[in-house]
Formats: structure tokens, sequence, C-alpha cells
């Protein structure tokens, strides 16, 4: 994307019409009266970029207001005008790419949605983007993979470009980028880009990967550099496909991390995360520090990553945000999390608890959903603590905002398609 194109901002000047100054009446054979000048109506300023988050479990999409920087080199202002999701993900329609069309198009054409927010001369001259995320990255991986996400591709193209908004991009960004770009929305939301102190983590769970992200305080492991009008950032970067908690069941799906009364569950928390720990604890670390143990690999070899900065605090989002507003532990902490799912002793609390009680204490939530919260709480404490995450520490924040607005990386991906953060 053109930058120049996307921050440059327009400025109309409507003049008021005086009219004529009285005159005297002329006679009757005079000249026609004098017509007053119409003052043409200013040109709509067209500063809007619009993002399609193209997720495992849905599609969303957001419309964004562009406004230059206050000074001279600073960060342009994005406000998000409109905000539209629709179910399931891109990856469900692998048999039927013309459904994934429908999907996007009902999405972008829903009330309040992108084309009712945007004025109709913007429409074309709004540069769109779709992005997708681990979902597809796992169907591109399967056998006949890369063929169907083709096919869904072109449909999506197709349904966008009917639509008349002028489509950038259609496909699947890397781990790598969508962590990024979580790290920019939350710095960016905080008000971290432009100031001179520090920055935030981001840590994230969704339903196929997990993902961390933070600018490691010695350097270390690998980065990447993103450049915000005068200051860059070499943030530390990873994603971890198959981590995401619906994957996750596939490596282990023991007895211990289901309540009793689920099938065979025992309900035993301590028991659950003795299982789940290992899958995600390397057996070969090369290179020095390492975090999670690479998804799907026999041997284990660890992912290297920098040491955790020990007063940085880490936003929790997506289902590590859900999983502590569920549990309401006494204490923000990993420790916190852990007691609230298994009690003092790892025997007792929301896993220990029979399901019939646990139906009845949580009616609102689906009991497909509420039968794996025991199982997640193992998979988040094994997650945490391969990360690095002590289970005292206090650096951990479980949101599902960054301040005044949404978590996600649809923002930081908005910010960086207009800046060119990570060109060059």
């Amino acid at each position: 994307m053109h930058r120049a194109a996307l921050t440059a901002i327009a400025t109309g000047l409507l003049l008021a019409a005086c009219g004529p100054k009285e005159s005297p009446t002329p006679p009757a054979a005079a000249a026609p009266a004098a017509t007053v000048e119409e003052t043409p109506a200013p040109e709509t300023v067209c500063n809007y970029i619009v993002l399609v988050d193209a997720g495992s479990t849905s599609s969303r999409a957001y419309t964004y207001q562009i406004d230059a920087p206050e000074e001279e080199g600073g960060i342009p202002a994005l406000t998000q005008l409109s905000y539209a999701k629709v179910e399931p993900g891109l990856a469900s329609f692998k048999d039927s790419p013309d459904d994934a069309a429908g999907s996007i198009t009902s999405l972008l054409t829903s009330a309040d949605s992108v084309l009712a927010t945007l004025p109709d001369e913007c429409e074309g001259k709004t540069p769109t983007a779709l992005m997708a995320t681990a979902g597809m990255r796992l169907l591109e991986g399967q056998d006949g993979g890369e063929a169907a996400a083709k096919a869904i591709y072109d449909a999506v193209r197709q349904a966008v470009s009917d639509t008349g908004l002028d489509l950038r991009f259609a496909g699947t960004i890397s781990g790598q980028q969508e962590a990024l770009y979580t790290w920019a929305s939350a710095n960016y939301a905080l008000g971290n880009l432009n100031a001179d102190g520090g920055s935030v983590g981001t840590l994230d769970l969704g339903s196929v990967a997990t993902s961390i992200a933070f600018i490691p305080e010695n350097g270390g492991g690998p980065t990447a550099t993103l450049k915000f009008g005068a200051k860059s950032f070499s943030v530390y970067a990873q994603s971890y496909i198959g981590y995401g908690v619906d994957q996750a069941r596939q490596y282990v799906a023991d007895d211990a991390c289901f309540p009793k009364g689920v099938a065979k569950g025992k309900g035993r928390f301590d028991q659950c995360v003795k299982k789940l720990a290992p899958v995600v604890t390397p057996k070969s670390c090369e290179g020095g520090a390492c975090g999670l143990a690479q998804p799907g690999v026999e041997a284990k070899p660890g992912v290297p990553q920098p040491a955790l900065p020990s007063a940085m605090t880490f936003y929790a989002t997506g289902h590590f945000a859900e999983l502590a507003a569920l549990l309401k532990p006494s204490a923000a902490t990993l420790a916190g999390i852990s007691e609230a799912a298994g009690g003092p002793k790892g025997k007792a609390g929301f896993c220990g608890t029979k399901w019939a009680k646990l139906t009845e204490a949580n009616s609102d939530i689906p009991p497909e959903k509420l039968e794996n919260v025991c199982f997640t709480a193992g998979w988040v404490h094994s997650l945490l603590e391969g990360y690095g995450f002590g289970g005292d520490s206090e650096q951990i924040t479980w949101t599902d905002r960054f301040g005044d607005v949404d978590s996600g990386w649809a923002l930081g991906a908005a910010l960086c398609s207009v800046t060119g953060c990570l060109a060059g």
C-alpha cells in the first residue's frame, strides 16, 4: 500500500454564499435579474481503511478513519468506525468456496458494517485488506489444503471486489505477523508508540494457535523491527500453530482434565497439568534460552526465546482472558488461576466440582464449552510456565481490552498497512 495515499488528509473549505448587494429595482425592459452563483459542495475526504480479520472461528470486519499525525514524523491516528462479525471462519468452507464468498459479502454489507459506514463516493477509494490467520494456515498445511485455500481466496476476492471496495490484499498472514500486529495494537492503543516510556508484551490464545510478543530486555532471540514515525522497535514475536485450545486436545485428552460426570472425567487439575506440561516442554534447546517446544515434533526441540523482562506487563487475551473471567481467581496470577481451577492441592476447585453443580452454576455457558474449561486451565498453566512466567508473577493482565479498544491484532494490522511499519 502507498503510505502517502492512505495518510493524506484533504481539507475542504466551504465559503458562505453572501448574494448580491441591494440595488434599485430595474425598469420592466431591463435585463433579467442576475442569478446567485452556487458555491460548489466540498469534496468528500476519503481517509479510511477496511481490515477483515479472517480468524479460525469467525471473520470480523473493521472500518477505521485515518487522520494525519499532529506532528511531522508522528503516527497517524486511527479511529474505529464500525465492527461486524460472522461465523464460522473461512477454513470451514474448504469444500464450498462460494459459501465463503457469501459469508464475506454478508459481513461487509450487514447493517452498521463497512458499506453502511463509508460515504458512497469513498467505497471505491478505500483500501481493503482481508488477512486470514491460524485456521487458514492449518488448512494450507493439510493434503489438498493449498488448492482449497486458493479456491476460497479466489471466491472471496471476487466477492469483495463486487462490493466496490478497493481490495489490496486477500490471503494468509504468518503467525509472526499476527503476533507483531497484536503487539502493535496493544502498544498503539496504550499510547506507548509515541511515548518515551516502556512497552507492554502480549500473549494470545486462540482455538488453533498461541503467541507471545515483547521487546527483549537484553536482546537475544529472533526479532523483527517495527518502525512507527521516527521510532523503531525490535520485537520478539513467536506463534505456535497447533497449540490453540481446540488443537491441544489432540495431544492429550486425559480423564483428569475433565469434570466428574463428563464421560470418565476425574476432575483432577494437578494430574491434568502433569499430563499436559510435557507436551510443551522442550527436550533440547540450542542457542541459549527457549520458550515452548515445537508443536508436533517428536524430538521436541525448543523454540529460541529471550528471557522475559522482569518488570514488563503482559496483556493476556483470547482464551487466556476468557478463562480468567470465568474462574474469577482470587489473585490475578498464574497461581491464582491454578487454585481457582484445582483448589489449594489441585484436587478441588472448578475441576473438582461435579458436572451437575457446574452446569447449574454456569447455566449461561453452553455445555460443550463448559466441559472443556478444566482442560483449558491445565493448558494455560502449561503454556505460561513454558513461556517462563512464575506462579506468583504479577506481570500478567488478563483482559479483552487494550485501553479503550477491543483486544486483537486488527488495529495493529491497519496501522502497519498505513505506515508500512514492517517495510525494509
